[in-house]
């Protein structure tokens, strides 16, 4: 039953969110959006068909519009509408907007109030949700927001650009500099606050999030157990570049005549975990990645393939005229169960279609459909972080902050929602309501079960 809405979740967030990928690297970009959605619960398994029938009803009813335009700097601006069956008092609005780090929150369902929310605090915040209530909001935080991914590794990958990457050409990196660099890689792992958390988000299901920060802290010893006297040395030999250390190949990467293909493998932490990577990107669109973590007894902790075809960037390629998809395959111990996501999709003029399929059977689960059309905004998105933090911070509330958030929303709350419940299908609320109940919400509102956590909640600390 999880696994479905999972699923479907992690789907829906992927579709909406496509456009986004391809809005980097430029002063200003934008798209306008108009889609429809068809969702076949027959497509899924006989156990999800149940819960998948409920979010049918509710998807195939579910329009959506609007337009996202995005600075190189990192701030944007997304403004959509929501409707059920077409009609008018059904009708949503919702705007996201600000920094990577810091997004604001403006619907019609919150009436003049405008809240702000920490992306580094909302993964805590999620977490807390795990450990104290088992609810998995971490799923949801690590899709919508690249930020906590980005902010993990932020200190760690400028130290490791610092001294590995701060030559190029063939070279010698030396042996106490690489001493060093992993005694500071160790440091900043330890007490880095966005890396202890995406661990735990990352690991903790499986429970995998002490092996993960292990590994890092670990960095010391095994870098003097593999590393050859003289440090790693770095030679190019015609289009191929080769890291080596002793005898041992650490990594390759090879770029000629537009295809890109590189391969790493590390040598066995103290732990007994041994990673290895491979990627392959040809000139026609195809691209592979691969990455494998083995244990010392050879069992396997996760074993992922990505498979991309011919991607578009939707700010340069209008129309699309080339059918594209995207496979994802993970297993091993580190997975509660198997993952296996298939999506495809093409387009004509400025229509598309994209779909998630079964992966066993191709038949399509859930379908986006509608119209993309590529804008230059009228305006760059400018945000800061002090206009942001003018809104409510919602995860950062007392007794009095949140009975007046109440006191404001209600009415625009009440207005919004009675005109949507009326028009969602029952199935969909009895999907809802059994989501609820196998999370344990349902227990929790009934049963006063939140008495435990108290104000740990709202605890958060800012990140500039």
């Amino acid at each position: 039953m999880r696994s479905i809405f999972r699923r479907a979740l992690c789907a829906l967030l992927c579709l909406c969110l496509l456009p986004c990928a391809a809005l980097a690297e430029r002063d200003a970009s934008g798209v306008r959006f108009d889609v429809a959605f068809s969702m076949d619960p027959q497509a899924f398994s006989p156990e999800q068909r149940p819960l998948a029938s409920g979010l049918a009803d509710l998807m195939n009813i579910l329009t959506l519009k609007g337009s996202l335009d995005q600075a190189y700097t990192g701030c944007f601006d997304l403004n959509t509408e929501w409707m059920l069956n077409g009609e008018e008092a059904t009708r949503t609005t919702l705007r996201l907007f600000g920094t990577e780090a810091f997004w604001g929150v403006e619907s019609s369902l919150l009436g003049d109030e405008m809240l702000m929310v920490n992306m580094i605090s909302l993964l805590e915040f999620s977490m807390k949700m795990y450990f104290h209530l088992e609810i998995p909001l971490q799923r949801l935080t690590l899709l919508i927001s690249p930020y906590v991914h980005t902010s993990a590794f932020e200190a760690l990958g400028s130290a490791w650009q610092g001294v590995m990457l701060s030559q190029e050409g063939e070279r010698t990196i030396p042996y106490d500099q690489l001493l060093a660099l992993s005694s500071q890689l160790a440091e900043i792992a330890e007490g880095d606050r966005a890396f202890f958390y995406w661990t735990q988000a990352v690991g903790m299901e499986a429970g995998y999030d002490e092996t993960l920060m292990e590994v890092m802290l670990s960095l010391p010893e095994w870098a003097e157990t593999i590393l050859d006297e003289e440090g790693i040395t770095v030679s190019i030999k015609g289009a191929t570049e080769t890291w080596r250390t002793g005898e041992t190949t650490l990594f390759t990467r090879t770029v000629e005549d537009s295809v890109t293909a590189w391969s790493i493998t590390l040598p066995a932490f103290p732990n007994g975990y041994a990673f290895s990577a491979f990627y392959n990107g040809q000139p026609d669109g195809e691209h592979i990645l691969q990455v494998r973590v083995e244990d010392d007894y050879g069992d396997t902790m996760l074993d992922s393939t990505i498979k991309a075809n011919n991607i578009p960037d939707l700010t340069r390629e209008a129309p699309i005229t080339s059918p594209f998809s995207l496979e994802v395959e993970m297993t091993g111990d580190f997975m509660e169960e198997k993952l296996h996501l298939l999506f495809e999709g093409e387009g004509e003029g400025n229509t598309f279609s994209l779909r998630m399929l079964n992966a066993a059977t191709r038949a399509p689960q859930l379908t986006m459909f509608g119209t993309l059309e590529p804008t230059t905004p009228s305006t760059v998105p400018e945000f800061t972080t002090a206009q942001l933090m003018e809104g409510m911070n919602l995860l950062s509330m007392n007794d009095v902050t949140l009975t007046e958030l109440l006191n404001n929303v209600a009415q625009p709350m009440f207005d919004g929602l009675v005109p949507i419940l009326v028009q969602m299908p029952a199935s969909t609320v009895q999907s809802l309501l059994d989501l609820l109940t196998e999370h344990g919400v349902i227990d929790l509102l009934l049963n006063g079960g939140a008495a435990e956590y108290e104000e740990e909640y709202y605890e958060e600390e800012y990140y500039d």
